[in-house]
């Protein structure tokens, strides 16, 4: 019986330190990030929500080398603008770089091959994209990005689209993943490019505002206001403030209001035709103060993208 009590007893004492070791996971997981990944190929998958049709298409061919993620409206978004062989991403230290030039933040969920990535502020919107890693390499990426439900022609539709990358310097023939099943392959997707409604036509565009008049006295502030989005502006990159491009109802002329523009130190509203928007140019153009700003002022804007 006291033989029983000690090997009990140091029973308990080994499970006890066998339960206290310390154990080194390793920390060497696979990840995509710290590698530049250049775009090559591209697929959108398609489901008719309507008559339940499922069709998938590339995103490229030999004689397509650029396409969008939102397949039926045009983004201008960076990230959802795609050239096979061009568009590159990189991921390092929950910074997200795009082509070479915007970076952006994102955050992760999981490890190793099964951490997935959500990339936000995207300019000009500020808008986020979820970002779940297919398969990878080395040397070749698969993502699955931008799905979406949306209206085109009167059926709506859920859409999305897998995406794969390689290592910069690495090249392959044919390299990513099978097509998922359950999809029929109808050929490449056509870029269907909707008109962009007349009072989203400014966002996305920088002007530099050469002078303006205010009574006999001209000003040459050569200061650039970017339109980031559909309702706001900055002015040199700073001082964000809202505007307005609104229809006059009969006619094809729009209201262009600039709030609390620095500028300008007050808000005033003009009226334009949109075709100054393509022509590049807007000359003497007459905008007269309103909510506490007085009299008026004549502009004149130059447009640089």
């Amino acid at each position: 019986m006291k033989l029983n009590k000690i090997l009990l007893f140091l029973t308990t004492i080994i499970i006890t330190l066998t339960g206290c070791e310390k154990y080194d996971f390793d920390q060497n997981l696979p990840t995509i990030e710290g590698t530049e990944w250049i775009l090559v190929s591209g697929r959108v998958y398609t489901q008719n929500l309507t008559t339940g049709e499922k069709l998938y298409y590339d995103h490229f061919d030999s004689g397509k080398t650029t396409s969008n993620l939102d397949v039926f409206g045009g983004s201008p978004v960076d990230i959802d603008i795609l050239e096979s062989g061009v568009s590159s991403w990189y991921f390092y230290d929950n910074t997200f770089i795009v082509n070479n030039l915007n970076e952006y933040r994102y955050n992760t969920q999981g490890s190793g091959t099964r951490k997935q990535y959500t990339i936000y502020g995207i300019q000009p919107y500020g808008t986020s994209r979820n970002v779940e890693v297919i398969d990878f390499t080395d040397d070749v990426m698969t993502i699955k990005v931008y799905e979406s439900n949306e209206s085109h022609n009167g059926d709506n539709y859920h859409y999305f689209s897998t995406l794969t990358f390689v290592r910069v310097g690495y090249s392959c023939t044919g390299c990513g993943v099978s097509p998922i099943p359950g999809y029929e392959y109808s050929g490449t997707i056509p870029t269907i490019l909707e008109p962009v409604p007349g009072h989203l036509q400014l966002n996305g565009t920088s002007w530099v505002i050469t002078r303006y008049d205010n009574g006999i006295t001209p000003v040459y502030p050569n200061d650039t206001i970017n339109f980031v989005s559909g309702v706001s502006y900055d002015i040199n990159g700073l001082d964000p403030n809202t505007y307005s491009l609104s229809n006059n109802t009969g006619n094809n002329l729009y209201n262009l209001t600039l709030y609390e523009c620095i500028t300008f130190n007050g808000n005033y509203s003009g009226q334009v035709g949109l075709s100054f928007i393509d022509g590049g140019e807007l000359n003497n153009l007459t905008m007269n103060g309103i909510f506490g700003t007085s009299g008026s002022i004549n502009v004149w804007m130059e447009r640089i993208n």
